[in-house]
């Protein structure tokens, strides 16, 4: 039996670390300057600012997977940024357990987030196995045409995904736009 253990990262200076940036660099195109804003949040201090948080799987001192998500403090969601599960760690509950672990933490560290967002772009491999497993997951497509009149964002081909932490949640037009607007241009890329 392989047994697999979480740990949230928080020493930069970690073997694990360095091995998040390398597939950061390697999958996302993460530039120098995002990594430098990734650790900024990774480091931030006080309730007003927007703090990141990596959560990895390991098996064996291997990295199996990580997942990098935010906490956005004004409008009292998370947004989940990268979630990786390494090749040879695919098929094994990785990924879910990840996700699980996020969403507890989340919960835990931030009583008043009411769900997460997340993104995923469609032009990318395996895009309709990814959407089936966010909502999987309990994700729930946004339409960012209904929100966005930018044709820009709309011809990107991303879409978002909410995972809502109440059934009986509701958001206005105005919520969702202040979501968006606090989350632009404050992400890892």
């Amino acid at each position: 039996m392989i047994i697999y253990k979480f740990h949230e990262l928080r020493n930069r200076e970690s073997a694990y670390f360095q091995r998040v940036v390398r597939y950061c660099r390697e999958i996302f195109h993460c530039s120098g300057r995002d990594i430098d804003s990734l650790v900024g949040k990774l480091l931030a201090e006080g309730s007003d600012r927007v703090r990141a948080h990596i959560i990895y799987a390991e098996c064996l001192g291997e990295l199996a997977g990580f997942v990098i998500f935010y906490y956005y403090p004004m409008t009292k969601v998370g947004f989940v940024d990268a979630m990786v599960v390494i090749d040879d760690f695919r098929n094994q509950g990785i990924g879910s357990q990840l996700y699980y672990r996020m969403v507890e933490f989340l919960k835990e560290h931030y009583p008043q987030c009411t769900g997460h967002i997340l993104e995923m772009c469609q032009d990318r491999d395996n895009y309709l196995k990814r959407k089936a497993f966010f909502l999987r997951q309990g994700c729930i497509p946004i339409d960012l045409s209904f929100f966005i009149s930018d044709h820009f964002i709309a011809d990107a081909g991303i879409q978002l995904l909410y995972h809502p932490y109440m059934l009986d949640q509701q958001y206005t037009l105005s919520t969702m736009k202040n979501i968006l607007r606090e989350m632009s241009g404050k992400n890892l890329h």
